[in-house]
């Protein structure tokens, strides 16, 4: 208990000392500045993972422990979905709305996600290893990123998203469908899917770095909310799956 109530004055320390930062940075007469366009789109992802991990600490310092039936996941995972849509057309201009819808997003994201958070309270050590390996993907291929950009592609983007989808289809139909076959065969193709996604969100990371390059330099109306959310799902769901790689 003692562990997760300095996880949670943590959080809400750093929590405090991102908004202020944010607040000092990212905004000029009440909208978004495009001045230091990438520190603060880095530190949009880094309040979106605070508010996500104050969120989580909260609910285990409650001892709130729960599990979701498939159609309560789905509603979740739908909402995650509709959240992300509105992010990307709601205008950079009307900043209250685009952060509330922000925030729905990242807490129907964190409802999705503490059952599985849960299943690790008493090896808390494999979530802190899966979270350093991501720190150090991300911060390897972001390197290679800055360093070589000339090496990634913007056409990359629609082979990605195809992939993805691609991805997504063939293991929600192994779920659904090959669900009865043999437990340790199932275990062995989910987990063969885990380390296609990490390997593909990588590629993302490159991708979406360059992208955050370029919309830096030819910024004219800044929108860190929508500019944040490709890196911070590629780091997620990197995270995710290897926590996963864990389970199996």
């Amino acid at each position: 208990m003692k562990q997760v109530i300095i996880q949670l004055y943590s959080c809400i320390l750093a929590f405090i000392l991102l908004c202020a930062a944010i607040t000092n940075y990212s905004f000029k007469k009440g909208l978004f500045t495009c001045n230091k366009y990438i520190l603060n789109t880095y530190l949009y992802i880094l309040l979106t993972f605070n508010i996500l991990a104050l969120v989580v600490s909260t609910l285990e310092y409650k001892k709130i422990s729960y599990e979701l039936s498939p159609l309560q996941f789905f509603g979740l995972f739908l909402i995650s979905i509709i959240s992300i849509v509105a992010m990307h057309s709601i205008t950079s201009k009307n900043i209250v709305l685009k952060h509330l819808v922000w925030v729905i997003f990242i807490l129907s994201l964190t409802a999705t996600f503490y059952p599985f958070y849960n299943l690790f309270k008493n090896n808390k050590h494999l979530v802190y290893s899966a979270l350093t390996t991501t720190l150090v993907l991300f911060i390897l291929l972001s390197g290679v990123a800055y360093l070589n950009p000339n090496l990634i592609k913007l056409s990359w983007g629609p082979v990605l998203l195809i992939l993805l989808i691609a991805g997504i289809l063939i293991e929600l139909t192994t779920l659904l469908f090959f669900r009865n076959i043999k437990k340790d065969k199932l275990s062995n193709i989910l987990k063969g899917l885990s380390y296609v996604f990490i390997v593909l969100f990588m590629v993302f990371i490159l991708y979406d770095t360059k992208r955050l390059m370029l919309n830096a330099k030819k910024c004219v109306n800044a929108d860190y909310i929508k500019e944040s959310l490709g890196l911070f799902l590629d780091i997620f769901n990197i995270f995710v799956r290897i926590l996963s790689l864990r389970v199996r």
